[in-house]
């Protein structure tokens, strides 16, 4: 019997690739063989995936975008698919204004009613199919989670804070203070800190309770890792959207996008959302100090430094920590 062929085009980052996942799983779940065009990003978070047949790799930036288009016509031809679902600005640009859609200069209200949609149901619609499971989905190999739990301190509160996503505007400045005042608060609490090497700039607390990996280890590990600490604190990232996966408590520090975008779906989920005159913006940031409200300390975006108080964090983090020392308790 002829396969039922599904061809999926999806490009971008590994939030992008996290939130195709539950599309991919139903499509298997009826039954495609599913055949998934991605670029380097795409083959990395798909390694292990056992919902994808076949993978037509895409060398990033190999072609002009602008011919990218008569490509995947091309494959579409060649592969003649049952099914064809082109994952481009799904989200970007849909949910996630660019700066030449002209909604991006729309008052914010106006933005909110457009935009303040939940990005994986719009990737079901987006692919036409019903029964998605809205959470994402990860596999990861038996060497990875040995490696990501010896990250982990059994006996502490383990928890994985995730420093930067792909801009500026996902940055947290006080990540410092939060931590320095947790640890004196708790002994019993461990932080690991990840991201990528420039994150190492951010690792200004140094203590036994602190485990600094920003430019440390593989990627597929720190989001492995989601799996096994006790709380995620992490912006608009791939590692939050990994933490979706599991039920681990997260906290999402939301700056541009909402809970409704983002984490609505979530187990456990204990984001914030920044409370300041531009936020949510539902905006792409591409040059952060032009497309950004600039705090004159930090010079992070104003929905980060300002927005989100450290204090909320730090309370946040406490009613998750009770919550696991209680169950200790109970456990005894």
């Amino acid at each position: 019997m002829k396969k039922k062929t599904c061809l999926i085009i999806r490009l971008g980052a590994i939030g992008d690739m996290l939130i195709i996942t539950p599309v991919l799983k139903r499509l298997k779940e009826l039954g495609y063989y599913n055949i998934l065009h991605t670029g380097e990003t795409g083959m990395n978070v798909f390694k292990y995936t056992s919902y994808i047949d076949e993978f037509i790799p895409y060398k990033d930036n190999s072609m002009p975008k602008e011919k990218l288009g008569d490509y995947w016509n091309e494959l579409k031809r060649v592969y003649k698919p049952n099914k064809f679902i082109n994952f481009t600005k799904s989200i970007e640009c849909n949910v996630a204004l660019h700066p030449t859609n002209s909604a991006y200069i729309y008052p914010k209200e106006e933005r909110k009613v457009l935009c303040n949609r939940n990005y994986y149901d719009v990737t079901e619609k987006w692919a036409d199919i019903t029964g998605c499971d809205k959470r994402p989905n990860l596999q990861f190999s038996s060497i990875e989670e040995k490696e990501a739990k010896e990250i982990i301190q059994p006996a502490n509160f383990n928890i994985l804070w995730q420093l930067s996503g792909s801009g500026k505007q996902k940055v947290y400045p006080w990540v410092d203070f939060v931590i320095a005042e947790c640890i004196k608060e708790f002994s019993d609490i461990h932080f690991i800190t990840t991201g990528d090497y420039k994150c190492k700039l951010l690792e200004t607390v140094s203590d036994d309770s602190i485990t600094h990996l920003a430019g440390e280890i593989d990627i597929r590990v720190a989001i492995c890792l989601t799996k096994f600490v006790n709380l995620v604190i992490a912006p608009d990232t791939g590692v939050l959207h990994a933490s979706g996966c599991f039920n681990t408590p997260k906290i999402g520090l939301l700056g541009h996008t909402t809970k409704e975008n983002i984490t609505k779906y979530f187990l456990n989920d204990y984001s914030i959302e920044a409370e300041c005159a531009c936020s949510p913006c539902f905006r792409l940031i591409y040059e952060h100090g032009i497309q950004c409200p600039i705090e004159y300390v930090t010079k992070a975006a104003w929905c980060m430094a300002v927005g989100i108080a450290p204090q909320k964090i730090y309370n946040t983090i406490k009613k998750v920590y009770d919550k696991w020392l209680q169950n200790q308790k109970n456990a005894k």
